[in-house]
């Protein structure tokens, strides 16, 4: 009995201690939580109420308001959660530092790279936009890339473009095709100046890229992607999307050009009807269509479609090709495509290999030359 009573009475006291730490630690971690959310929301309301008076004053854009809004809040959260000590304190008593340390660490690595690289990429931008002039050209349709090489910041190793020449004439249908990697989506991201040339120029209408303003040439470059790029608002604002001072006849009129002017009207609340989240509420062949219907929208004189068929059923697939068709009329058009039917739609076909036009040519051609192009087709790269 007497062994009993020493071991309980050890027990109390560690049971006693461990509550009075458990206790101290949970008030110092309440506060210390309270007051790291409290200076998020404190910032998040200091921000809207300087924000709206500069808005007011017109001494800023609502889109200037809302990157100084998301860069503070962002360093206000992560510089709350490093004030929460009780967390480290803990784990300075049960030496478990490391456990404690290493996401951080991880987090902070990540950030740094991504505001290196947003830095990167926002003085490329301001030393072409600005040193270099703000030219606003009237842009014509006649691509040229010439002796382009490029390689991604990511991988500077791995060249993806090599002494790249190509043209695409005003008013052409050209398809570009080639095994995946080849550069295909690198010849669109170049054209809308997502990146630049290592080496060589892209030109519009014989002006560089690199020279013209990168919101004007964007203007006049509509891309339709694989997945539909669309929002959880109404057919009409969806449209209005790619040209903000459309009016409602206007909408109308690319809906019509898109083949899609039928079905909304159709539908119960016509162009006011909402699509929902990622276009949920509609197929994908009308998804693709509507996405057509907003880049007709726009005063572009070119239309690059990149592999805009390749997730849709067959039906769906030719009601796209089919408003494609209408589309291209009066556009320089670029499909960067898989399909053997929209290839059989171009004025000519590019092979892509190995970062560089290696054939050209109609398909008949192409196959009978027994080159790149016949051997990918025999391996089942086209889908027809």
């Amino acid at each position: 009995m007497a062994f009993d009573g020493v071991f309980k009475a050890r027990f109390d006291v560690s049971v006693d201690k461990s509550l009075t730490t458990g206790i101290r630690g949970a008030f110092v971690e309440g506060c210390t939580h309270g007051v790291a959310s409290g200076l998020t929301y404190l910032a998040e309301a200091l921000l809207f109420y300087i924000g709206a008076l500069l808005i007011a004053r017109g001494l800023y854009s609502y889109l200037q308001m809302i990157e100084v809004l998301n860069l503070v809040v962002f360093s206000v959260t992560i510089g709350s959660q490093l004030m929460a000590f009780s967390k480290f304190l803990d784990c300075l008593f049960r030496d478990t530092q490391i456990n404690y340390w290493r996401p951080l660490a991880e987090k902070i690595a990540k950030a740094t790279q991504a505001a290196s690289d947003f830095d990167r990429l926002t003085r490329l931008d301001m030393w072409n936009c600005e040193s270099r002039g703000n030219i606003r050209p009237e842009i014509s349709g006649t691509i040229r890339f010439n002796d382009v090489n490029f390689t991604y910041p990511e991988r500077p190793e791995a060249p993806v473009l090599k002494d790249m020449k190509l043209k695409i004439s005003e008013g052409e249908c050209v398809a570009i095709v080639g095994a995946s990697g080849s550069g295909k989506s690198t010849i669109a991201s170049l054209l809308q100046r997502l990146y630049e040339p290592d080496n060589g120029s892209v030109t519009i209408g014989g002006i560089d890229t690199r020279l013209m303003d990168v919101n004007h040439l964007r203007d006049h470059v509509s891309v339709v992607s694989q997945q539909p790029h669309l929002f959880d608002a109404s057919i009409a604002e969806n449209i209005r999307y790619g040209h903000p001072s459309l009016s409602r006849a206007d909408i109308w009129s690319a809906a019509k050009a898109a083949n899609i002017h039928d079905f909304i009207t159709s539908l119960p609340n016509g162009y006011d009807t909402n699509i929902g989240e990622n276009a949920s509420l509609i197929s994908g062949g009308q998804a693709q269509r509507l996405q057509i219907a907003r880049a007709l929208a726009r005063p572009s004189r070119i239309l690059v479609l990149d592999e805009c068929t390749s997730s849709l059923d067959s039906e769906n697939q030719a009601a796209v090709l089919e408003t494609i068709h209408s589309a291209k009329r009066g556009r320089t058009t670029i499909m960067i495509t898989h399909k053997l039917e929209a290839m059989l739609m171009c004025d000519k076909i590019l092979v892509v290999h190995d970062g560089e036009i290696v054939e050209r040519g109609s398909y008949r051609k192409l196959v009978e030359r027994k080159g790149v192009f016949a051997r990918l087709a025999r391996g089942g790269e086209w889908i027809g």
